[in-house]
């Protein structure tokens, strides 16, 4: 892959909190590295890159937010212990390197001679899909961050505030939607059609709006925002999720069972109709690539991880109990329970412990090893992360409708989900609350999945009662200043050194304290 930075961006990595090489090679400059629709792609290559590999910059959240009842390491963290939080040291870097690609794309596209609308359109989408996902990302998971303007301009950024993110991610998301056709009429640059959904198209970016709008819609009333029409956000929410629902940005289609879901998630060459947007798993990468969906690699065990027996279901890192799944699945009749977990009709007790086995992704991958006694150790559960799915669109929609007092749309939004499971519509018996049967069907549906479960509670209000330890007794105060998203990492203040590169980037108040 050719890179092509200059020293002269120097300044403008600092403020980005971006540690590139500055060292130019195969001596491509701006003045050619974007005279031909090859060399752009370059770019739109590393943005992809980037876009693959930018999830580390929300681990400790996800994993504060993962349904679970036991972990081998990660207790402190996951009850929102601040020095534990603050020693996870999650770093933004390689999102700001993909908003740093995605701009220098943007600031130069113009210099590609003969590029078509056609083409034109394509690469700039993808900078703008990126540039969307990334600042929906930040917003979610540092509130606060940095809005670059370009690639180019020496300076130096303090921080935006949160609305000023999610409005800044809803005006790339826009600008892809609009510029983008749907996936199926994507063409790369070699005239093919991309091979993963990782690729920005209409239909993610719909996608893209709809969690941007119900985030805005949100955080309003969270951080009790008067200024934003929360309303207006979760109307939106409900226009952009419809167009997926209905068809019009691309074609979608839930799988008939949860058995046959989970068959597809765990063959990342499967075409799966209910995809929307992916990271791939690149195994091709080098003998220690692992899948990003890191939520599914916690809590892989027995016995899709061969190199280990029954006895070993206490030594996983996520663990959850059977007991557990039957009171998140109360309905027998719900194929999630005996789909998404290996024998569930059976005991698998370990230490006095009845556990539930986790079996939504089936094949592994392993490295070679000749000091195990198996010849091989665990490397990576064999799956792409399918991040978004039209049953997440289903269940926001429903979400953001119940919000808007559209029950009627809401309820059937939510049976559609349940319906495929086979399981008992809403409103099952001793249920009365939509907007936490909704809540608590997003658990069953991703469970072992995603990191969505963080950011539902968030959306719902629900911090101080599915969050544990230090999180129920977080004051108003510690809310507004910062306590629910990551400390700023200190590479956005300071250098290696601890010398400080930019001094309009504050801490956050909650998190200054403990600094």
């Amino acid at each position: 892959m050719k890179r092509y930075i200059l020293p002269a961006l120097a300044l403008t990595l600092l403020a980005s909190s971006c540690k590139l090489d500055l060292t130019p090679e195969n001596a491509i400059t701006y003045s050619n590295a974007f005279s031909t629709e090859a060399e752009l792609n370059t770019t739109t290559t590393t943005i992809h890159f980037y876009l693959d590999n930018c999830m580390d910059a929300f681990t400790p959240l996800t994993k504060v937010g993962l349904l679970a009842d036991e972990t081998q390491d990660d207790g402190q963290l996951r009850e929102g212990n601040p020095r534990s939080i603050i020693q996870a040291s999650a770093d933004w870097e390689y999102v700001y390197r993909m908003i740093f690609e995605a701009n220098l794309l943007l600031d130069n596209i113009d210099k590609t001679e003969g590029l078509s609308e056609e083409r034109y359109a394509y690469h700039a989408g993808q900078a703008h899909f990126a540039l969307g996902f990334g600042y929906f990302m930040l917003s979610r998971a540092y509130g606060q961050a940095v809005i670059t303007e370009n690639a180019k301009d020496l300076k130096t950024y303090g921080l935006s505030t949160q609305q000023q993110v999610i409005d800044a991610g809803i005006e790339h998301a826009l600008k892809a939607f609009e510029l983008l056709p749907t996936y199926d009429k994507l063409r790369t640059t070699s005239g093919s059609v991309p091979a993963s959904k990782q690729y920005g198209s209409k239909g993610n970016s719909a996608t893209l709006l709809a969690h941007l709008y119900a985030w805005k819609g949100s955080m309003a009333e969270l951080y009790g925002e008067s200024s934003v029409d929360a309303t207006e956000a979760y109307r939106k929410s409900v226009e952009y999720a419809s167009k997926v629902i209905n068809g019009e940005v691309g074609t979608y289609s839930l799988v008939s069972t949860p058995e046959e879901l989970c068959q597809l998630l765990s063959d990342p060459s499967a075409t799966n109709p209910e995809e929307i947007f992916t990271l791939v798993y690149d195994k091709s990468r080098g003998n220690e690539s692992t899948s990003k969906n890191e939520v599914a690699n916690l809590f892989a065990t027995w016995p899709v991880n061969s190199t280990l027996t029954e006895g070993d279901l206490a030594q996983a890192s996520f663990r959850l109990k059977k007991s557990t799944i039957q009171k998140l699945y109360p309905d027998a009749n719900d194929a999630r329970r005996t789909a998404f977990f290996y024998e569930f009709n059976t005991d698998h007790t370990v230490s006095g412990v009845n556990y539930a086995v986790p079996y939504k992704f089936r094949n592994a991958v392993f490295a070679i090893d000749q000091s195990a006694e198996s010849g091989k150790s665990f490397l990576s559960i064999n799956a792409n992360y399918v991040y978004w799915r039209l049953a997440d669109v289903y269940l926001l929609r429903a979400e953001c409708a119940n919000k808007l007092g559209d029950t009627s749309m809401a309820i059937s939004d939510l049976n559609k989900i349940r319906s495929r499971a086979g399981a008992k519509t809403y409103p099952a018996s001793g249920e009365s609350d939509l907007k936490k049967a909704i809540f608590r069907e997003r658990e069953r549906e991703f469970i072992l999945e995603n990191d969505t479960r963080y950011y539902d509670i968030l959306r719902n209000g629900y911090v101080k009662t599915e969050l544990t330890g230090k999180f129920p007794t977080l004051s108003t105060a510690d809310i507004a200043g910062g306590a629910l998203c990551l400390p700023i990492p200190s590479s956005a203040q300071r250098d290696k050194d601890g010398k400080v590169i930019n001094g309009l980037i504050l801490q956050r108040p909650y998190w200054f304290r403990y600094m």
